[in-house]
This record gives structure tokens, C-alpha cells and sequence, in this order.
């Protein structure tokens, strides 16, 4: 692969793309079965876990939460992404860093302020 940030960049951008879709299939194309997804209920490992964090996420989203989404930071650095972003009134801050390897999510974390109820 002759340049991995730029294919990251674009896995990062199909990702979101599929989460704004609220398309739960097209979000687990990125992760593999020794995935880990942290969240500040404590880590997931692998698709059954992560599928269903994603499922019962975007099931708790309001109506318009799409609609204020806006994305505040998007960095790639090597093989870690970065994103910083906001749902208002909902999530003031929400963030999420990527560790990719083998064109595959390997490692995730995920916080957002205030906590959504599923997170």
C-alpha cells in the first residue's frame, strides 16, 4: 500500500458515512473478529460485542441527532485516527481514536460528554 494515511482516511470516511446512514452492516465491514472497541462501560472484543454496542446506539439516537452532527477534528497520523465531534444538545463531545492494521479496525476508543444513555 503505497500511501496507508490516505487509506485510512478514506476507511475513516466510509465509516462515518455508514454510521450517518445508520447502517450497522456497512459500519462492521471495518472491524474484524480481534477487534476491540473501548467504551467507558469497558472494552468489546470482537463482532458479536461491537455489532451490538452499534446496534443499540444508533436504536437510542433522536430523530435529528444527524442533523447536528458536525465533525470539529479528523487527524491520521500513521496508523492512528483521530476524530473530535458534536451532536448538540445531545453530546457536547464526542471522540474517537482508530488503531488500523490490515485495512481493519484492530483497536477503538469512544467517549462522549454528556454520556449517551448506551454508551
Amino acid at each position: 500500500m503505497s500511501n496507508p494515511e490516505a487509506h485510512i482516511t478514506q476507511m475513516l470516511n466510509n465509516h462515518l458515512q455508514s454510521f450517518a446512514r445508520k447502517d450497522v452492516t456497512g459500519i462492521m465491514r471495518d472491524y474484524s473478529e480481534e477487534s476491540v472497541f473501548v467504551t467507558p462501560s469497558g472494552p468489546l472484543h470482537g463482532l458479536a460485542a461491537i455489532r451490538g454496542f452499534f446496534e443499540t446506539f444508533i436504536q437510542a439516537l433522536p430523530t435529528n441527532f444527524f442533523d447536528s452532527f458536525k465533525m470539529n477534528r479528523q487527524e491520521v497520523c500513521s496508523e492512528v485516527a483521530y476524530i473530535a465531534w458534536e451532536a448538540a444538545p445531545w453530546i457536547q463531545l464526542g471522540t474517537d481514536s482508530f488503531l488500523v492494521r490490515d485495512e481493519k479496525i484492530l483497536v477503538q476508543t469512544f467517549a462522549a460528554y454528556p454520556p449517551f444513555p448506551s454508551a
